[in-house]
C-alpha cells in the first residue's frame, strides 16, 4: 500500500491538483483519509492496489457547506447540447 500512496501524491503533484496554502485566520482544514481497495483479474488475482485520499467531509461544520460547490450535468442535459449543436453546424 505504502508504494501506491506514494505513486498517488505523486501523480497529484505532477498534475497540479494542489498547492500549499496558509490556513486561513479562524478556519480548520478538513482531516482526510485514504481508503483501500484491491483490483483483480478475471481469474481472481490481485492485479493492483488501488487508493484514494478523501476528505473527510462529514466533519464539515453546517455554516460551511454554502462555501463549497461542485457543479454537476444530467446526462440528458449534455445530450441535449451536443444534438443542438450538431444540427446548427457547430463543431
Amino acid at each position: 500500500w505504502k508504494r501506491a500512496e506514494e505513486i498517488k501524491i505523486k501523480t497529484l503533484w505532477d498534475l497540479g491538483t494542489w498547492e500549499i496554502v496558509a490556513t486561513p485566520a479562524g478556519c480548520v482544514p478538513l482531516p482526510c483519509t485514504w481508503s483501500y481497495s484491491v483490483k483483480r483479474d478475471s481469474d481472481g488475482n490481485v492485479s493492483k492496489f488501488k487508493e484514494r485520499w478523501c476528505a473527510r467531509g462529514d466533519m464539515q461544520m453546517p455554516w460551511e457547506y454554502r462555501n463549497t460547490y461542485s457543479p454537476t450535468s444530467r446526462f440528458a442535459a449534455v445530450r441535449m447540447i451536443i444534438v443542438t449543436a450538431a444540427q446548427e453546424g457547430m463543431e
